[in-house]
């Protein structure tokens, strides 16, 4: 089987579960700004901030992070240096973005498997937030399924980086 035809199968599977967990990330975003609004206006004018605003602003802008950044992948909306690389051949430049999917992918593996052993840690001793005392593990988790299917657009990139490099 190809490069190509495994990273449609995969693409096929990942690229929806991207699209949605990034519409919730977007509702995240409009949540977050509802709830800064409402605790600044409280806090200004009514001297009655919202419990636990800050605790939930956190973990809202870390989650809009995790389930973002697949989705910025797929639509190539990261920073990327290409001085260098633009000057190469078609096929070495596939080589190096091979390369670099590669490496991502690594990284991103290494950081799933990292939150979720880090949410496990948190699971059993159960640790929560000062305020809300809202458990720990479940942000963690939802961050961890992010950065996998950021870790999976890459290997769809990643395949087709190699198949690019095939070619002559």
């Amino acid at each position: 089987m190809s490069f190509l035809k495994i990273a449609r199968r995969v693409e096929r599977a990942v690229y929806p579960v991207v699209g949605a967990v990034h519409k919730v990330g977007l509702g995240l975003l409009i949540a977050m700004m509802l709830l800064t609004v409402v605790d600044v206006i409280g806090r200004k004018f009514f001297d009655s901030p919202i419990t636990g605003s800050y605790e939930l602003t956190e973990f809202m802008l870390a989650l809009i992070v995790f389930f973002s950044v697949g989705y910025t992948q797929i639509q190539k909306g990261h920073i990327a240096m290409e001085a260098l690389v633009s000057r190469f051949s078609s096929r070495a430049q596939a080589l190096t973005d091979s390369i670099v999917y590669l490496i991502s992918i690594g990284l991103g593996g290494l950081l799933t498997w990292q939150l979720v052993a880090h949410a496990k840690r948190t699971y059993l001793g159960k640790h929560e937030t000062g305020v809300l005392h809202l458990p720990l593990y479940p942000f963690l988790l939802a961050a961890a399924f992010g950065c996998l299917l950021y870790s999976l657009v890459l290997l769809v990139d990643f395949l087709l980086s190699l198949e690019k490099a095939r070619k002559p």
